[in-house]
């Protein structure tokens, strides 16, 4: 799954995947640079996660649903995180002078690659927080898991299993709690 991150102004585009050899494992990859991380615990709105086995305690602060702050010790970093679709249409749609989504709030999940939709996790009306998996699309003879990048409701669910998707096409609409 690829992710484009801004923290504190400053833009990322990290690779996140599953480490095959390891349970609650994951391998991040930043430019040239792999980063192991291993999932410890997570709670509704934080998460204790060990990078290069240095174990540390993020709180994450939510604005309609979306993520925008991340605490880490005494400190404060401003995040959003997006994946690479939604960053491209969001900067298509700001040059157009036209919202995002089914209404300005609302937050699209977009294929990030053509492949056949083998899991749908999620129906209209489910409460979903960050990083809950709620498609799995097949590409390339492999799994991928679509997870959520916002808390909030789904409002919309516009595949089903079977479906082929292509990159960029609407999977899934999620409202921002409230």
């Amino acid at each position: 799954m690829k992710i484009v991150t801004t923290i504190n102004d400053e833009t990322f585009a990290v690779e996140l995947r599953v480490d095959p050899e390891r349970e609650r494992m994951f391998i991040a990859t930043l430019g040239d640079r792999e980063v192991l991380l291993e999932m410890i615990e997570r709670k509704p709105g934080s998460m204790t996660l060990a990078i290069d086995n240095q174990v540390g305690f993020y709180e994450f602060h939510y604005d309609k649903g979306q993520v925008n702050e991340v605490m880490y010790g005494n400190r404060s970093y401003k995040a959003y995180l997006r994946n690479p679709q939604q960053e491209q249409l969001e900067r298509l749609l700001e040059q157009f002078g036209a919202g995002v989504g089914g209404s300005a709030s609302d937050t699209l999940v977009i294929a990030p690659m053509p492949g056949k939709i083998l899991g749908v996790n999620i129906k209209p009306g489910d409460k979903v927080e960050f990083g809950r998996i709620i498609l799995i699309l097949e590409a390339m003879k492999m799994e991928n898991e679509i997870s959520s990048t916002v808390e909030g409701v789904i409002k919309n669910v516009k595949v089903k299993v079977g479906d082929t998707v292509n990159t960029g096409d609407v999977l899934v609409e999620i409202h921002p709690p409230g």
